[in-house]
Parts: structure tokens; C-alpha cells; sequence
């Protein structure tokens, strides 16, 4: 299925915000999910089913100075 990832149109086969992180080989701590702008909490990622046309942002947060 089609899903719009980080602004680019991504084929992928994952069923839902975790699956889908998983398959990207992504580090989990540290980031925050917009599911078509709404922000998804870490516990409902494996709840949160993709469909097609999906928007799906992954956002880093980083310390420093």
C-alpha cells in the first residue's frame, strides 16, 4: 500500500504505526509519531492501523546546545 512517509510517498506492507517503525529499523526512544496529523502515543502504535493514503510523520526529538 501507498502511505505518505516524511513528506514522500513510500510503498509499504506494514499494518499499523509499530509494524511500521519496525520495518524502518528505527529507534523507538526519542520519537514522536503524527498518524495524519494526529500525535500517537507509544502505547497505541501497534493499535493504530495504516490505510492507503496515509500520512505518517516520524519526529525526532534531539538534546544540545
Amino acid at each position: 500500500m501507498e502511505i505518505t512517509l516524511n513528506g514522500e510517498v513510500k510503498k509499504v506492507e506494514s499494518k499499523n504505526i509499530y509494524d511500521l517503525i519496525k520495518s524502518l529499523d528505527l529507534d523507538s526512544d526519542g520519537v514522536v509519531i503524527l498518524h495524519n496529523d494526529e500525535v500517537i502515543k507509544k502505547e497505541l502504535w501497534s493499535k493504530s492501523n495504516l490505510n492507503l493514503k496515509d500520512s505518517v510523520e516520524v519526529l525526532y526529538f534531539v538534546s544540545g546546545g
